[in-house]
């Protein structure tokens, strides 16, 4: 039913003197209604303060800016150091490089949830509670010295993320009670959808939607009487193949389409149901805009040469991500008029306080410290640990590759621009050859010098596993790691095979990290990962040795064939290779 005014006077202190909200169911047919009481507060009442806070509010005592800003600022750092810490995936892999937009996106989805915050009910938490948050923070430094050298660890973003946003959780618990915690529970939470899927998830799926893209796209390239064949995630036309990283990439904006979708149902308040289906029509806008990206890109390569792909990848990349982002805008617009959050409507006001703020604001205070300072410890510690465990350059073991140029069928093979960029390598050689036996080699090595944990990430990410059936091969087995030798060196290798057109492709890889070890780096398992850290060892250049060898019956013979010749290919240097040479260049 709709409401009348008060026929009462702000000065008889009528029911418009409390200042408040209130939401007046009305019928059946209409729906609620919202009225509004503008009447001032009484004298006796505390009314809100010009910094903003009300007397409800936990810093509703606050004597002083200083008193306010200076616990949150050193609690910031837990923060700061939490997004320095992800900005390393988010530089290193394009991926996820829409995680430099998600703190500043989260920050204004808490701002909004605080214009419309409910009055607090702060309380002491249980003592369970408290226990398990200082665990959780006691957690934080071994956390934080494994994730310094291992910013590729899916495992450790997600303990060290999770870590931080419990705590930050802790801090609105004392702040305003379990209401608060309810609702500001995205805004704090919203920085885990920029953290490193686990590899087997964002591999398995994502190899996936790519065939499925490939596959789709001959379909469509079919009905427009254009010759196209699928090999595995490439797409052959006329005029040659076009591979993953030129057309079938923009798969990535699966993860970024998730985003967009959580931040505006978050920013428009809908309910839960429909931001569900925002989530589905997003990730479904992006799978079908991707398909019509490749689609232009192959038509492209195939009425123009592949060299147009170059010319049209970033512009058709850059249009489809601005056509799927507005279009998930539109769907939450159109959302928002059903379906959204009632509550949102009435602004948040703030009742006279009873005293509890004022007991709790000193104990808030005091963990807003408490942790900010045991956040720089955490740093510190780090710094301590590695510095301590600094090598020299006297007895570390730098190595390449001598490619057999002497051979008459060997040759120089020459890496498209655009994968140069994505392997983001300081130098390189590659090249292909066949052995006296008539078997076909082909040979990759990349070095990435110690400058940066972006150099490291990327060594680590581009592995058989991962980059080959992208290429469009399937891999049948990977074998345990076992140690080659080269002269002094014991160079740990993966043996691996692959088979692409019924015939199979036998691939040694390496993966070394210098050190002052004779055996380099063994894998990226949990315990070789541990024991690095124990080692102390960060800032170390990374580098990777590649052998395709084909034409042999089986993985014995080739192994035994790639024994007996990696002696020849390695040359021990006394220093790391290229450290004269200035910028990114090839060998």
């Amino acid at each position: 039913m709709p409401t009348t005014p008060s026929s009462e006077s702000p000065a008889a202190g009528g029911p418009a003197a409390s200042g408040q909200l209130s939401v007046v169911s009305g019928s059946a047919a209409s729906g609620p209604e919202v009225s509004l009481s503008c009447e001032a507060p009484a004298a006796k009442q505390d009314g809100p303060s010009s910094s903003g806070f009300s007397s409800g509010s936990p810093w509703s005592v606050v004597s002083s800016p200083w008193s306010l800003c200076l616990p949150l600022a050193v609690f910031a750092i837990l923060w700061v150091d939490l997004v320095r810490q992800l900005s390393y995936m988010w530089s290193a892999n394009e991926q996820y490089a829409y995680g430099w937009f998600v703190p500043f996106l989260a920050l204004g989805l808490f701002w909004r949830r605080w214009l419309t915050r409910p009055d607090s009910l702060p309380q002491v938490s249980p003592v369970w509670v408290t226990a398990i948050v200082v665990a959780v923070a006691a957690a934080l430094l071994p956390a934080r010295v494994v994730y310094e050298i291992n910013p590729d660890w899916p495992l450790c973003s997600w303990v060290m993320s999770l870590a931080v946003v419990g705590i930050s959780l802790f801090v609105v618990l004392l702040a305003g009670g379990l209401r608060w915690v309810w609702h500001f529970a995205f805004p704090v939470c919203f920085i885990l959808v920029a953290v490193q899927w686990p590899y087997r998830i964002e591999h398995g799926l994502t190899q996936g939607l790519m065939r499925v893209v490939s596959a789709l796209t001959v379909e469509l390239l079919g009905w427009f009487n254009v010759p196209a064949f699928q090999h595995g995630n490439l797409i052959e036309v006329s005029t040659g193949v076009v591979g993953v990283s030129e057309a079938c990439s923009g798969i990535r904006s699966f993860q970024s389409s998730l985003m967009a979708a959580l931040f505006m149902g978050e920013l428009y308040r809908l309910r839960l149901l429909p931001r569900g289906v925002l989530v589905l029509c997003s990730l479904s806008l992006g799978f079908c805009f991707n398909i019509v990206r490749t689609l232009l890109l192959s038509w492209q390569a195939n009425a123009h040469g592949l060299s147009a792909i170059d010319r049209w990848h970033d512009p058709a990349g850059m249009t489809i991500a601005v056509a799927c982002l507005l279009s998930v805008w539109a769907i939450a617009v159109l959302f928002q008029s059903r379906w959204r959050v009632a509550s949102d409507l009435v602004l948040a006001t703030k009742q006279g306080g009873d005293g509890s703020a004022s007991g709790l604001q000193p104990l808030l205070r005091r963990y807003l410290f408490a942790v900010g300072c045991w956040a720089i410890l955490c740093l510190v510690a780090t710094e301590v640990w590695y510095r301590s465990h600094d090598i020299k350059d006297s007895g570390v073991f730098h190595w390449s590759v001598v490619l057999p140029e002497n051979n008459p069928t060997y040759e120089k093979v020459e890496l498209p621009p655009r994968t140069v960029k994505t392997l983001a390598f300081d130098f390189g050689l590659t090249g292909r050859w066949q052995e006296q036996d008539g078997a076909n080699w082909t040979l990759d090595f990349f070095r990435w010098n110690p400058h940066s944990m972006q150099s490291v990430i990327s060594a680590r990410l581009h592995r058989p596993e991962v980059c080959l059936p992208a290429a469009g091969l399937r891999q049948i087995s990977k074998s345990a790691l076992d140690y080659f030798e080269a002269g002094p060196l014991q160079i740990p290798f993966h043996k691996y095979i692959f088979e692409t057109g019924g015939q199979q492709l036998y691939v040694f890889f390496s993966l070394w990290q210098d050190g002052n070890e004779q055996t380099g780096m063994r894998t990226l398992d949990k315990g070789d990962r541990i024991q690095w850290v124990l080692a102390g060892r960060r800032g170390l250049g990374q580098q990777t040795l590649e052998i395709i060898c084909t034409g042999y019956p089986d993985m014995a013979a080739a192994e035994k064939v790639v024994r007996e010749e990696l002696p020849g290919l390695i040359r021990i240097e006394s220093r790391p290779v290229g450290t004269t040479d200035r910028g990114r260049g090839r060998l």
